[in-house]
């Protein structure tokens, strides 16, 4: 609902009968009521103040007549002089009046016009409104012209639709009697083919067995292979080969590598890093002469899992021995 009350003839109606906003000309006369009502009570303070001035000029001429009657009467010239002085104090004090009422005058006046022009703001202020609902009206009328277009699209879908989905039913019924009888006929066929897939099962379970014997073997074959190699190499020895020491041990400040080379007068402390670059070298160098000599005390305070690993990964990439097939077992 909107905001603001009926006032013209018809409120809230309009041509249409759907119009929620008021019409241009019910503002237009709220706006003029202001107007008139500012304008009249403007001029009744301005009556009053010529009300105001009339009286003052009669009193003034009634006083004049007074001084005049008392002039006629007094002959000395001290008495009009005195009487002249009492006029000029009588009329500066109606001036001051008089300038009194008229600053009072323009200062209400100055009020009136800035309540004039703040009327003619809001009187502004409402225009843009009118020209801004007026602007979505137009727009809402397009969005609604735009709706209907599409709602009568729809229906048209719509009923398109119902058409095609009796015809789907009318097919899905045929269909359907055309399953029954393919039903039917499977039926007849799973009669025919179960000793056949029972046969088949029986086939499959063969073939499982024959498989998990073959594995069986094969991993048989493996080991034997691997124990036979192992009986035909000659064991791991370090004569004739270029022996590298490699000591590993955990100290209170944490793991520690000594590296020592023929020749060194004495190890030196390596990371993993360094050591393995070293070995890297030595084995484009040395080639199947390397023998790594992975050291490792009794109280080395390292667990077997961190020792193990160690030489292992240090051996199997490096050693001469097991660079061919032999690898450390995990």
């Amino acid at each position: 609902m909107s905001a603001f009350s009926p006032i013209g003839p018809h409120g809230f109606d309009s041509d249409n009968g759907d119009s929620f906003w008021p019409s241009f000309t019910d503002i237009m006369m709220v706006v003029v009521l202001i107007f008139l009502l500012a304008t009249s009570l403007l001029i009744v303070r301005n009556y009053n103040l010529v009300a105001e001035l009339q009286n003052s000029m009669e009193a003034e001429k009634m006083a004049a007549l007074v001084i005049e009657t008392t002039t006629q009467e007094n002959a000395t010239l001290e008495e009009r002089l005195i009487n002249a002085e009492q006029l000029n104090s009588i009329l500066r004090l109606r001036l001051l009046e008089k300038d009194e009422i008229l600053a009072k005058a323009k200062k209400e006046q100055q009020e009136k016009l800035k309540l004039i022009a703040a009327l003619n703001a809001d009187k502004a202020k409402l225009d843009q409104q009118i020209i801004k609902k007026q602007t979505e009206i137009s727009e809402a009328s397009l969005k609604i012209n735009v709706i209907t277009a599409e709602s009568e699209e729809f229906a048209n879908q719509l009923a398109e639709l119902k058409l095609q989905l009796n015809q789907q039913k009318e097919l899905l019924s045929a269909t359907l009697q055309e399953l029954e009888l393919a039903s039917a006929e499977i039926a007849a066929l799973n009669a025919t083919t179960a000793e056949q897939q029972q046969n088949l099962d029986m086939l499959e379970q063969e073939k499982i067995e024959y498989n998990r014997q073959l594995l069986t073997l094969k991993g048989d074959y493996d080991v034997v292979k691997s124990k036979y190699d192992q009986l035909i190499k000659p064991a791991r020895s370090a004569k004739g080969k270029y022996v590298v020491d490699v000591y590993y041990v955990k100290e209170k400040a944490g793991k520690v590598i000594r590296y020592k080379e023929p020749g060194d007068q004495k190890s030196q402390n390596m990371s993993l890093a360094d050591v393995e670059k070293r070995l890297d070298k030595l084995k484009k160098e040395k080639g199947e002469d390397l023998y790594v000599k992975i050291i490792i005390p009794k109280n080395s305070g390292l667990t077997y899992n961190e020792a193990w690993g160690f030489m292992k990964t240090l051996l199997d990439k490096y050693d001469y021995y097991y660079q061919g097939d032999i690898k450390l077992d995990n």
